[in-house]
C-alpha cells in the first residue's frame, strides 16, 4: 500500500510539472525584436549614457545621476542582437562601475567608466550597421 502511495504522489507531481511547464515559458517575450528596433535601441542607449555621462561631468545631483544610470542600463537591455551581445555586456558592467562610483562620490572614476560605457555603445552601433 505504501509503494502504490509513493507511486501515485510521483505521477501526479510529474504530471503537474509537464502540466505547468509550457505556461511558464510562455510568459517571456515570444517575438524577436526586429532590425529596427535593435537600431532605435542603441540610438536611445547611446542618448541616455551621454545625457548620464554629462550630469556625472556637471556635478548633478546623486539621485538624478543614479536615476539616468538606471535608465542607460534598462534601456541597453532592448538590444536583442547576438552580433553584439558580448560589447552590450561589457558596456553594462562599465555603467555599473559607473553606478558604484558615483554612489561611493568617486567623480573621477565615473567619469572614466562612463566615457568607456559610451564608446562601447558607439561600438555596438558601428558593428550593428556594419553586419
Amino acid at each position: 500500500m505504501d509503494l502504490l502511495k509513493k507511486i501515485l504522489l510521483a505521477a501526479s507531481l510529474g504530471v503537474a510539472m509537464i502540466a505547468t511547464a509550457p505556461v511558464s515559458m510562455a510568459a517571456g517575450k515570444i517575438e524577436k525584436a526586429t532590425v529596427a528596433e535593435v537600431v532605435e535601441a542603441i540610438k536611445e542607449t547611446i542618448k541616455l549614457s551621454e545625457e548620464s555621462l554629462a550630469a556625472i561631468e556637471s556635478g548633478a545631483d546623486k539621485k538624478s545621476i543614479l536615476d539616468l544610470l538606471k535608465r542607460t542600463k534598462q534601456s541597453s537591455k532592448r538590444i536583442e542582437s547576438n552580433i553584439v551581445d558580448r560589447l552590450r555586456q561589457t558596456a553594462n558592467a562599465r555603467v555599473s562601475k559607473a553606478r558604484s562610483a558615483v554612489k561611493k562620490d568617486d567623480k573621477e572614476t565615473a567619469v572614466a567608466f562612463m566615457t568607456e560605457a559610451v564608446q562601447r555603445f558607439k561600438d555596438i552601433q558601428k558593428k550593428h550597421s556594419s553586419f
